[in-house]
Formats: structure tokens, sequence, C-alpha cells
């Protein structure tokens, strides 16, 4: 089974866990989406309950602020944070994939990634990761299934922001990802395309020009199909074709894709290899 996790109790059916959850079963393939949630987030439950996704959130009350004043965000205790834990550790099973996807509430710190690594190492669980903190650095060790930054967060935990990088170089980047102990690495490069880096080599495929309607879900979208295809046994070459093919019909429309004009899309998607000196 897959256990999709969403961490931030103002994300919305638009962000992360959940979508990928969503565009999982238009693939066919069942998950449990779960995470911490604030009440009163029933639109989001509507829309898995539309889609027959099985859900199980820990919910977060939410508190009236007294002072209309204060810009403080609500925090989610440590006790809802090892609730989810404890949940996770009684469902995961040997075989099983763990989705962390999206930012964190208020409260969580980003070494919680480290908490639910070690919980999936312990359960024999793949481990899958999309989120922005440098943390997912520490967890490389624990060898993690596949790992999804953009090109901005990498520059960010290899301390390269000011540097203009080329493709090749942040394809670079995520192969030394690899080489500490990731088994592969996802690089969204927004309107670029994007890259799969594995040990020994990586492919990397521009996307199609489309008219841009919303980036939403579109970095979701990309993560899900390519799980999807790994899970079908696709080669790296036709997986990224597909999941391109698939964050780019995203892009072009206000919702997640149906699929059902991504064919197009894939046949004007053409990928070439890069081979790892070092991996030779």
């Amino acid at each position: 089974m897959i256990y999709t996790v969403t961490l931030n109790t103002n994300e919305s059916v638009a962000g992360k866990g959940v979508n990928i959850s969503l565009v999982l079963k238009k693939l066919g393939i069942d998950s449990v989406a779960t995470g911490i949630m604030a009440n009163g987030e029933n639109n989001v439950f509507k829309e898995l309950d539309q889609a027959k996704i099985e859900h199980h959130f820990i919910k977060q009350d939410q508190v009236a602020q007294l002072d209309l004043f204060s810009s403080d965000e609500q925090k989610v205790p440590a006790e809802k944070q090892q609730e989810l834990l404890d949940y996770l550790k009684k469902q995961l099973k040997m075989g099983d994939i763990l989705v962390v996807a999206g930012s964190f509430a208020p409260g969580i710190d980003p070494v919680y990634l480290t908490d639910l690594a070690k919980l999936a190492q312990e359960k024999m669980t793949h481990l899958v990761v999309d989120v922005p903190y440098v943390n997912v650095l520490d967890i490389l060790p624990l060898h993690p299934l596949l790992i999804k930054p953009n090109a901005t967060e990498l520059k960010h935990w290899f301390n390269k922001e000011n540097e203009d990088l080329t493709t090749d170089e942040l394809v670079e980047l995520a192969h030394d990802m690899v080489v500490r102990g990731a088994d592969h690495v996802l690089l969204s490069l927004a309107s670029d395309g994007a890259a799969i880096v594995n040990l020994m080599h990586a492919y990397v495929a521009p996307a199609p020009k489309v008219n841009v309607v919303s980036q939403d879900g579109a970095g979701d979208t990309l993560l899900a199909t390519f799980l999807a295809g790994m899970l079908e046994n696709h080669t790296p070459v036709r997986n990224l074709a597909d999941s391109i093919a698939a964050a780019t019909d995203t892009i072009q429309n206000e919702r997640l894709t149906d699929f059902e004009s991504t064919s197009e899309l894939q046949r004007q998607i053409m990928a070439h290899k890069i081979t790892f000196e070092e991996a030779e």
C-alpha cells in the first residue's frame, strides 16, 4: 500500500500529499492519504471521498485567535506528531511506500522528516520525499527510494543559491545525492522539463511548450506519475516522458490532469542520456 503524508494544516486539496493520492487514483493505483489536517478542511475530505480514496488524518483543532492583531500561527503540538508516527507504525508493512510531500506546518520541525525516514527503514518500507528542507540530505544514508527536488531547492541544499547553474550542473548535484544514498532523484526543472538521476546515468527531457494556466499541482503530478510508472516497471525514459507530459497537462489546465491529452504531449518529449564517469 502507498501512504501519502501531508503535514501542513494550511494546505488544501491543491497541495502535495493529497494531490499525489488523487493523481495515483486517476492511474488506477490505490493509496491512503494521511497526515495532520486542521478540523474544518472539509473540502479536502470531500474531494478524497468523491475519488474513493481512503484517508486517515490526525485532526488538529483550529483555535480562534484572541488577539486579532497577532501574527502568531497555530502550532501543531508534539502529541499530534507522535500520534501520526504511532498510526504509521501500526499500518506500515514491508514493501509499502511512504510518500512525504509538502511543507511542514508551524510546530513541526523539519527534523521530523528523519523520524519518518527511520520509521520507514524500521518497517522496511520504501520512502519517497518531496519536501523543501535541507534535512533531506540527512536521510540519504537511509536509502530513500526517490527524492524530488526542484532546481531552487537543490541549489539551496548545496549552498549554491547565488550561482547560475546549467542543467548539467544541477544534474551533477542530484547525482551527488544518489552517491550519498538515494536510489533515484527526480529533478524538476519547471518549464525546462525534468531529469531522472540514478547511480549510472541520468535522462533529461524538456517540457512541451504550452499556455500556462496554473502551476498548482504540477510537481505533485510529476511525482505521482513517475511513482506509478516505477510500480509498472516502465523504463526510465518512458517514465520520464509520461511524467513530464502529465505535469504539462496539469499546467495548461485549472485542475489536475485527467490524462486524456497526455499521449499527444508525450510524443513531443525527447530525452537525452548523461553517463557519469565515476560510475563507469
